[in-house]
């Protein structure tokens, strides 16, 4: 499982305290072929509480595995490689997560 967040966006940040500025993704490491993965994000406010957003999710690397609903981050594996996931609401992006896919065994 792989945790990772991003703080700050491109751009000016204002005084709402409510406004998105960091985004806590939470995903597994590898997936194997034809196999389901879940991503899941949550938008965090400058004072760290957890808000509404609409986040979406983009596969940075098709050919090894593609997003089949950007809304959910339901991704799904296309062939054993190396991938990158981000999670984006607005210009606000996550770092690329790297997750492996794999052949499943025999």
């Amino acid at each position: 499982m792989v945790s990772a967040g991003v703080e700050g966006a491109c751009g000016k940040l204002g005084t709402d305290l409510s406004q998105v500025i960091a985004l806590d993704v939470t995903v597994a490491d590898s997936v194997a072929k034809a196999d389901t993965l879940r991503a899941h994000a949550i938008a965090r406010s400058a004072r760290g509480d957890s808000v509404t957003a609409a986040i979406s999710w983009a596969s940075l690397d098709t050919s090894f595995l593609a997003a089949v609903d950007s809304t959910s981050g339901e991704f799904v594996g296309k062939q054993p490689g190396t991938a990158r996931i981000q999670a984006y609401s607005g210009s606000l992006r996550s770092n690329p997560i790297s997750i492996r896919v794999y052949a499943p065994g025999p």
